[in-house]
């Protein structure tokens, strides 16, 4: 059990379903925009969003020697199986 209030445990749900509303997601529900990411203009998916672009590695390498905390390589491994 993660003691994190409801509204967090809700957002990560969420990315692990991968139901947030990234550019890829809007542009499937006929939203107008680009889908480039704002950081470092690759497609923006939720998996780039949290795990592959360049700001979001280095958000992770802060975890990792802050808290050695390994950076996951799939919004699965993120999460692991407690969200199911």
């Amino acid at each position: 059990r993660v003691k994190v209030p409801l509204r967090i445990k809700i957002f990560m749900w969420f990315v692990h379903k991968q139901v947030i509303l990234t550019k890829d997601n809007l542009l499937r529900r006929r939203w107008v925009g680009s889908s480039r990411c704002c950081y470092c203009d690759q497609d923006e998916t939720i998996q780039h969003l949290f795990l592959d672009c360049p700001l979001a590695k280095l958000l992770w390498r802060s975890v990792h020697v802050a808290f050695n905390v390994s950076p996951p390589n799939s919004i699965e491994t993120l999460f692991g199986t407690w969200l199911d």
